[in-house]
């Protein structure tokens, strides 16, 4: 009996171990399933943060430095540099979880964010291979970091509040910045190399509320192995870096960089690497900047009020977030790498770039106090504060620059005084279209008021709307017909139609009260009076190309309104090229091609945003708006822009680069009109007017053949392509 008894116990215990282990089964699949679940649904905020880290973050591999270069970073001679290098509290203490709180605030419980499984693919591409060199730093940066970042920021653009508190309507991570002279062929090699590297690796922009884009901050990538953790701790907590390691190289104590070992050689590599940013600080107009080396991040922060002195804090992840935890708390996954540049970006946007007049003037005045590396230093109280310093980007060209002429006629021997006044001001005006090539909104004004001129003057100082001050007195004036700018160069009428006929003669005639010449002389000596008065540039509009920029000017005394194509010194014989090709198409000016006024230099310059200054402007009447944007809707664009083109070249000019950008609508003549010839060709003048005939028939039949709905190349090299 007992034994029968036995084996029933044994039996219910086997069953009640396969239930068990049913269930345990069941609740195994129960949680794959949800764990899947979870892996393809979208994230919450502090989820896809969480995800970011641990997925993608921490699955970066580094190469060792023996499997890469070892050299020291860029050279920094010539340069400024700061005399303390001091933590920077405020950022770690109050700014990063005040930003980091209104992300959390707008973005909530919803499941906006790529879900699990997204950043677990991103993050086996980094895991698979090593990262050694820059451009490995900077695919995982762009991939892991930049675009994450953009991510959580995006909900902020979609709430008016904080759009309003931030004056932003977005940023964008902008790699691959080039100056005007680094794109030039012309230029020799060897004094590219001379002035080193010249730009960032990158910037976050901001576009602002009036759709205007500037610089919030940049940045450059570096190597893990030249700025690892290890060594970039050390470095910071020295707080005389900067002056230690100069002293260093002054004393030559390290005749090659095969010489430098150990800690010191690694503190060389990450002094210049700040100084490096530092300048692009100064020279962009911004207070922030960033070094970031993947594992590692350094937020650079530099106030003018204290002048010698570069603030920093340094951002960690790995060891702030260290294990995965089933509960993620918004708390800590504040403290990822993403996570902290989104609150710096925000940050960044409390203060706009400095611009023209407003960022020469801090560049000249941080100059007063700071020392250039290997050329002066902070314990030589005999030393100038004021070195010359080829490099550096505030230094103003030579005096002989001064110059002008225009192309179709030779300087007039008589001289015309007119005495020199402020752009006049204005009341609060509609606000003007400005994306076009040549400016504003046909017909309209600025919404901008005039600000006296006297504010020039004053002190730069902090604040959110430092870069708004860049121009003392920007245009105000609707700019002149073609009419208008075409008769005061062929000696015509006053146009009645142009919006300043009234100023350009007080007298109340019908007749220009100066001709071309004497506008450009004008021009030209108001320039180099103050290249900040009633000149405005557009490149925050847009208006910025691979060798200029657009600006809008105004000859204050009698009201003229029009542009110039502004470049570097580089870049003088282009536009003399321009001049040439405007030459050739003199018959079709006002028309088909703006109206070419001549060129104008100053030795001042006007510096741009980078440290650009340009010193040649090309002056011109204003084309109109974007062709693509603004032809009628029962016209055919391809059938203007042909037409227009064929123009061009039936009057001996190929202009090679017919892309959208250089091809505008001019509502006061109805057509289309071509701009920018710095690329553009003269072609051989036909010998006789059978051949020429022959020419134009060839052309037209060419064109005809070439008509497509891909928008392909025609007539030469081509009529509408998509916007670069």
């Amino acid at each position: 009996m007992s034994k029968r008894i036995r084996e029933l116990e044994r039996q219910l215990q086997q069953a009640k171990a396969r239930e068990e282990e049913a269930k345990a089964r069941e609740e195994n699949e129960r949680r794959e399933k949800e764990k899947e679940k979870l892996k393809n649904q979208k994230t919450t905020l502090a989820e896809y943060l969480h995800n970011c880290h641990f997925d993608i973050y921490q699955k970066l591999r580094l190469a060792g430095a023996s499997e890469s270069s070892t050299g020291l970073a860029t050279s920094v001679d010539g340069k400024y540099y700061p005399k303390w290098l001091r933590p920077w509290t405020d950022f770690s203490a109050n700014h990063r979880l005040e930003h980091f709180n209104d992300i959390i605030r707008v973005c909530g419980e919803g499941r906006v964010f790529h879900q699990k499984s997204t950043t677990v693919d991103i993050g086996m591409s980094f895991e698979r291979k090593e990262a050694g060199y820059e451009n490995a730093i900077d695919h995982f940066e762009k991939t892991a970091v930049e675009d994450p970042t953009w991510n959580i920021l995006e909900p902020i653009w979609a709430d008016e509040e904080l759009c309003q508190r931030y004056q932003a309507t977005g940023i964008t991570f902008v790699n691959g910045i080039r100056a005007f002279n680094e794109v030039s062929e012309d230029i020799g090699a060897d004094v590219k190399r001379e002035r080193g590297k010249q730009r960032p690796d990158g910037a976050c922009t901001r576009t602002g509320l009036d759709g205007t884009k500037s610089v919030a901050f940049v940045y450059d990538y570096k190597a893990a192995h030249k700025f690892s953790v290890e060594h970039v701790e050390a470095a910071l907590s020295q707080e005389t870096l900067f002056t230690d390691v100069h002293e260093w190289f002054q004393t030559n104590r390290y005749a090659t960089d095969s010489a430098i070992r150990g800690e010191e050689r690694e503190k060389a590599r990450i002094a210049m690497a700040l100084i490096q940013v530092f300048n692009y600080m100064r020279s962009y107009g911004v207070p922030y900047g960033l070094v970031t080396a993947g594992k590692s991040s350094v937020f650079l922060h530099y106030d003018r009020a204290e002048p010698l002195v570069l603030r920093q804090h340094l951002c960690v992840p790995a060891k702030e977030v260290t294990q995965e935890t089933i509960e993620i708390s918004t708390s800590r996954v504040s403290h990822t790498l993403v996570a902290e540049l989104a609150s710096f970006c925000l940050l960044s946007l409390s203060q706009q770039a400095l611009t023209g007049r407003q960022l020469e003037a801090a560049l000249n005045q941080t100059a007063r106090h700071l020392k250039t590396w290997k050329k002066t230093d902070y314990k030589d109280p005999a030393t100038s504060p004021e070195s010359d310093d080829k490099d550096s980007p505030s230094a103003s060209p030579p005096q002989d620059a001064d110059e002008s002429f225009d192309c179709d006629e030779s300087p007039a021997k008589s001289s015309y005084t007119l005495r020199p006044r402020a752009c006049k001001d204005a009341a609060i005006l509609p606000k003007r279209r400005e994306d076009d090539e040549h400016g504003g909104d046909e017909g309209s004004r600025s919404r901008t008021t005039a600000r006296d001129s006297n504010r020039s003057k004053a002190s730069v100082g902090k604040g959110k709307n430092d870069g708004r001050k860049g121009s003392a007195s920007a245009p105000t004036r609707q700019y002149c017909t073609q009419a208008c700018l075409l008769g005061l160069k062929s000696g015509h009428e006053l146009d009645k139609n142009c919006p300043n006929v009234r100023s350009h003669n007080v007298k109340g005639g019908t007749k220009h009260l100066i001709n071309v010449t004497s506008l450009v002389h004008l021009m030209a000596g108001q320039l180099r009076r103050d290249p900040y008065e009633c000149c405005h540039a557009l490149d925050g509009l847009g208006k910025r190309g691979s060798t200029g920029v657009l600006f809008r000017l105004e000859m204050a005394p009698l009201g003229y309104t029009f542009v110039g194509k502004g470049t570097v010194n580089e870049h003088l014989s282009i536009l003399k090229h321009e001049c040439k090709i405007y030459q050739r198409l003199s018959g079709l000016q006002g028309e088909v091609v703006p109206v070419h006024l001549g060129i104008v230099s100053f030795a001042r310059g006007y510096i741009l945003t980078g440290g650009d200054r340009v010193v040649h402007m090309m002056l011109m009447s204003w084309g109109g708006l974007l062709a693509k944007e603004a032809v009628p809707s029962y016209l055919n664009l391809k059938e203007e822009v042909r037409r227009s083109s064929q123009a061009v070249y039936r009057n001996g000019v190929d202009h090679g680069d017919e892309r959208a950008p250089n091809l505008l609508w001019n509502a006061e003549r109805r057509r289309v009109m071509v701009i920018d010839f710095d690329r553009a060709a003269l072609l051989p003048e036909p010998q006789n007017k059978l051949l020429a005939s022959l020419s134009t028939a060839g052309r037209k039949r060419k064109g005809h053949e070439a008509r497509d709905d891909s928008g392909k190349r025609s007539l030469s090299r081509g009529l509408i392509q998509s916007v670069r």
